[in-house]
């Protein structure tokens, strides 16, 4: 750390002691009026600006506390405390790149330092880079095997990189060392499920429960084992648990709502940003091997009502692709696109691999109402596939999607299907909505829309039976 003149330095060493130690006590609201006054004394406003980063970042104020971290950094590039805390705000932040090159300058100031290395692969985690994240966080255990957190992380690292045997061995000695450590028999558990050994996790998990361990995280993994296993009915008690523990959880809300029948009126924005963020590695192939025939019906919707696109006549375009996922229909209409393509989805990690296809003009990290209701020109063709599937509701979205659409335009979009005449749609146990095909057209024609193909379709199997679906093709009413 930078050494730094203190010409009062009693008044100085009071005040920093007495920061230091109010952060410490986790009041970090009571420090900042004494670091202001440390900040206005000769010489100390480098030290005052890094606790008062602390400070910041404790009360969650992490624009301020980057800022407060930037003028440390300012004095000192090279300050290893300081890269450190401004790799753990951008983290926190959801600034993992930004995060990585601090966390790595502060390893390369002071490579003696094992927690500069567990940062650097806390944060190359972050960026899903697994062989990296697994040597940081390595180096840093050897350097204290007892370190819990390293091994901990290293765990997680194991386990995110599909290495189960070496992660289970990690939380294995872990449980071993301290057996009642919050979130340990969880992520055993979790795991074992990622593994393929459902019943497995059915087994550590209550175990856990078992020995007094009452966490939201616990009840999660059980749940989700106990759906992996077959075992639905016996999910949704934990589901509900989970929930009740973790009150502002919205994945774990639309869980339980979804595992007990209760009526909502669509998932939460973090259930689907958490859902698709941990599927985004595995999701293509996963859904080739169901049978996923969405975006090809997508493309043959086209052909048949655009027949000058589809001889090579004409070109698509503007074209909106709300929740793109990664992809998929971008694909599948590439050779068709003259104006813009733009995706829009809730998930970084699916927006990363459309990106990778380099068929997007535009990718957007946004709820698609709220994209939508910004304002946006008026665009030719306006794509839906399995998106849908998460509102239960569809005046509002439909409504949108109308005004976004140029006079001429094209909506395309698929549901999951349930009974007509029935409730105007239902949440089912897989977390996704069905609709009545009459509630369908009530909402369609409140939205100034006129559906020119409804056809019944099978979206893709799902366990041992076919998701039957509806494929609409609608159009502005004229006026």
């Amino acid at each position: 750390m930078t050494m730094l003149a203190m010409p009062d330095e009693s008044l100085g060493v009071r005040l920093h002691a007495g920061a230091r130690q109010l952060l410490q006590d986790q009041r970090p609201a009571e420090a900042l009026p004494m670091l202001d006054r440390l900040a206005r004394l000769p010489g100390l406003a480098t030290a005052a600006a890094l606790l008062r980063a602390e400070a910041l970042a404790g009360l969650e104020r992490l624009a301020e506390a980057e800022a407060a971290a930037d003028l440390a950094l300012a004095e000192d590039p090279e300050w290893s405390a300081a890269r450190q805390l401004r790799a753990r705000i951008r983290l926190a932040r959801g600034a993992a790149k930004a995060a990585i090159d601090d966390a790595a300058a502060a390893v390369m100031a002071t490579p003696w330092d094992p927690g500069a290395k567990a940062l650097l692969g806390t944060a190359l985690l972050e960026e899903r880079l697994f062989d990296e994240a697994i040597w940081f966080l390595g180096e840093a255990m050897q350097a204290e095997p007892s370190h819990s957190g390293f091994r901990r992380r290293l765990g997680q690292a194991f386990m995110l990189a599909g290495r189960h045997a070496a992660a289970a061995e990690q939380f294995t000695q872990l449980l071993a060392a301290k057996p009642g450590e919050p979130g340990l028999a969880a992520l055993q558990a979790q795991n074992a499920l990622l593994s393929g050994d459902a019943e497995g996790a059915v087994a550590m998990a209550r175990a856990g429960l078992g020995s007094g361990i009452a966490e939201a995280s616990l009840h999660s993994v059980l749940a989700h084992a106990l759906v992996a296993a077959g075992r639905m009915g016996e999910a949704a008690p934990h589901f509900a648990a989970a929930a009740r523990l973790s009150p502002g959880n919205g994945y774990l809300a639309h869980l339980a709502a979804a595992a007990t029948g209760e009526g909502t009126e669509r998932a939460t924005e973090s259930y689907v940003a958490a859902l698709f963020d941990g599927y985004a590695p595995r999701f293509e192939a996963s859904l080739l091997s169901l049978g996923y025939r969405v975006p090809g019906l997508i493309r043959r919707m086209v052909e048949r009502h655009c027949p000058a696109v589809a001889a090579g006549q004409e070109r698509l375009g503007p074209v909106l692709d709300l929740g793109c996922g990664t992809g998929l229909v971008g694909v599948a209409l590439a050779d068709y696109l003259g104006g813009p393509l733009t995706g829009i989805d809730l998930s970084r990690g699916m927006l990363e691999l459309a990106a990778a296809k380099q068929l997007y003009a535009g990718l957007h990290e946004c709820e698609i109402g709220a994209f939508l209701q910004q304002g946006v020109p008026p665009q030719a063709l306006i794509v839906a596939a399995d998106v849908f599937i998460y509102f239960g509701r569809l005046e509002e979205v439909l409504g949108r999607c109308r005004a976004a659409l140029a006079p001429d335009g094209m909506l395309i979009f698929s549901l999951e299907r349930s009974e007509p005449y029935g409730p105007p749609w239902r949440l089912g146990p897989s977390g996704r909505y069905a609709h009545a095909p009459d509630y369908l057209a009530r909402c369609l024609s409140e939205a100034g829309l006129v559906p020119v193909e409804q056809r019944m379709e099978d979206l893709r199997l799902e366990t041992d039976h076919a998701v039957p679906g509806l494929l609409v093709l609608a159009r502005p009413a004229p006026h």
